[in-house]
């Protein structure tokens, strides 16, 4: 199909009318009406529904949704039981909203792990430790040494040998992000972190395929343990209050007994049918990761731009479509992905085990980090981008993809910035396009928050996620309309590469 003809059609589906106060808070500039048809469901969408979704999605009962933890599973079933409130078609197995991957996963028994040392000490594992990453040993030995970091420059000494060590550290705030980094540089045999709160265990997930991370432990200690410790060794009470790197000389013991177990981690999924019977069976898939990085270091990294933000969109716009007795012709899968922070799994799950022929999809829309705007403290600040956002991938496949796109976009008023496709392969649509799929992928940029305990609801702009849901909620209904995008060239690339 010819450029001009695409664009006579999207021009159809889209004649404008005057712009409505409505609409106005999740718009920007001089952006008009979308067509009546697709008002009920547009006007529905709004920065105060993301609001409420997003609380929820980024609030402490999902513990930062990370994969493989209970966390995950329980925002993943909350947006379940949204998507059957709204009436949309479960399509995971079972007639569940689930497409399970499985993945193995390796969980402490507390009861049989404890820390020895020197004069008798011995310090049991419930109550007083907690585990998130373990070795392949049942135990661990070496020289304790106590450290603590303070504030955004903290540095180890460069001449301090803490290779094979068992590190029991604290830090403040402004540190804290940094030092298991610095910890990790040094090659440290255990980072165990002192915290105020009990500590707890996370297991470890394993999935298919992928090298295990097993060569160092981390966790957490209380601090009434710590102390214990501590004193055991000689060292002061208050090695914690100021900046130190206090080598004991002692030796300690830290038995670890582990069990593995299968499980799954799921992509939620959920499908529109389209109107036409004649076309239903090809569709348009809309997506967002649902995952972040969870509990880790004793803190909830809570993963409010990366990615509630985007599920938050998703939701939005599936229950936008489900309102509206206005189908697309063609069917529309929803999903949310697991396990992208770990290496974009849940989507290459999905295209390798398709619930649906990946020859019947059209193309991919997908949603990360939409919350914020831009501040990478490079020129631009935060108050610049308002209005601007990212639209990568788009132009890789059938540029007919990339014009539907700002077509709609009358309707919204966004600045689009192409100039960041550094990023195109960093999230879910990859997946999609290594398969020959057209995709297009919204992106907010970075911030001093990306992947920090600090992403959270406060610093979210609720409006830029509105204006993203209502973009592509009006691509969505195009693009299942207008049929057929020409294959991209990904298996070309991959043989020239």
């Amino acid at each position: 199909m010819s450029t001009a003809r695409l664009l006579s059609i999207v021009g159809i589906f889209l004649a404008t009318l005057p712009l409505c106060s409505n609409h106005a808070s999740a718009q920007y500039g001089a952006a008009t009406a979308p067509p009546e048809q697709l008002q009920t469901g547009f006007n529905d969408i709004t920065a105060e529904q993301a609001k409420q979704f997003l609380a929820v999605l980024a609030g402490p009962e999902f513990e930062g949704r990370g994969t493989g933890q209970v966390g995950y599973m329980k925002a993943a079933h909350w947006v379940a039981g949204r998507l059957a409130e709204y009436g949309l078609e479960p399509a995971g197995n079972g007639n569940t909203y689930f497409q399970m991957m499985p993945i193995t996963q390796r969980v402490p028994v507390m009861s049989e792990c404890k820390i020895t040392g020197p004069n008798g000490l011995e310090i049991p594992g419930e109550g007083n430790l907690g585990f998130e990453r373990y070795t392949n040993d049942g135990e661990l030995n070496g020289e304790v040494v106590f450290v603590s970091l303070f504030g955004e420059d903290a540095e180890l000494p460069i001449d301090v040998e803490l290779r094979d060590k068992i590190i029991i550290y604290t830090t403040d705030e402004a540190a804290f992000a940094k030092t298991p980094r610095l910890l990790a540089q040094k090659r440290v045999a255990a980072a165990i972190r002192m915290i105020e709160s009990q500590p707890k265990s996370i297991a470890q997930t394993i999935f298919s395929g992928r090298r295990r991370r097993s060569a160092s432990v981390s966790g957490t200690i209380i601090a009434g343990a710590a102390a214990q410790l501590a004193d055991s060794c000689g060292v002061a009470p208050d090695w914690s209050e100021k900046a130190n790197v206090i080598a004991t000389g002692n030796q300690i013991s830290i038995k670890l007994q582990m069990r593995e177990q299968q499980s799954g981690a799921p992509n939620v999924v959920a499908l529109l049918p389209g109107s036409d019977p004649e076309l239903r069976d090809e569709y348009v898939v809309l997506g967002s990761h649902l995952d972040h990085l969870g509990f880790r270091n004793g803190t909830v990294y809570p993963g409010a731009d990366d990615n509630g933000s985007g599920s938050t969109a998703v939701l939005s716009i599936a229950k936008a479509m489900a309102a509206n007795p206005v189908k697309p012709k063609r069917s529309v899968l929803f999903m949310w992905f697991a396990a992208e922070e770990v290496g974009l799994l849940g989507s290459k799950y999905y295209t390798e085990h398709p619930i649906l022929p990946l020859d019947n999809m059209t193309c991919m829309f997908n949603i990360d980090m939409v919350g914020r705007n831009e501040d990478t403290g490079e020129g631009d600040t935060d108050a610049d981008n308002e209005g601007h956002i990212h639209l990568v991938g788009s132009l890789r496949g059938d540029n007919k993809l990339h014009e539907l796109i700002l077509e709609v976009n009358q309707h919204i008023g966004f600045e689009f910035e192409t100039d960041m496709e550094t990023v195109w392969n960093r999230s879910d649509q990859i997946n999609f396009y290594n398969h020959g799929v057209p995709v297009a992928f919204l992106f907010g940029g970075f911030h001093p928050d990306y992947h920090q305990p600090s992403d959270k609801i406060g610093d979210i702009n609720y409006k830029k996620i509105a204006s993203a849901a209502r973009l592509y909620y009006l691509a969505t209904h195009a693009a299942a309309d207008y049929g057929r995008f020409e294959p991209n060239k990904a298996e070309e690339e991959a043989t020239e590469e």
